[in-house]
């Protein structure tokens, strides 16, 4: 589920949008949500102002919205 979650972050990213048509998938992945929700916003919050960011790749920050 964490791939699924990478995707649709840089998707949005991308300003694109995915549905999830399998009904099981969809119910599986708020689940995943759910249960990782705390681990989920400390990944989306800003990076600590040190002089290097954590994740930046040519002067991008990050991709998570």
């Amino acid at each position: 589920m964490h791939l699924y979650w990478r995707i649709i972050e840089e998707l949005k990213y991308l300003n694109e949008t995915w549905v999830m048509a399998d009904p099981s998938l969809s119910r599986c992945f708020e689940q995943w949500l759910r249960k990782n929700a705390e681990s989920l916003s400390l990944a989306e919050q800003d990076p600590p102002s040190d002089d290097k960011p954590f994740f930046s790749y040519k002067g991008v920050l990050r991709s998570l919205n």
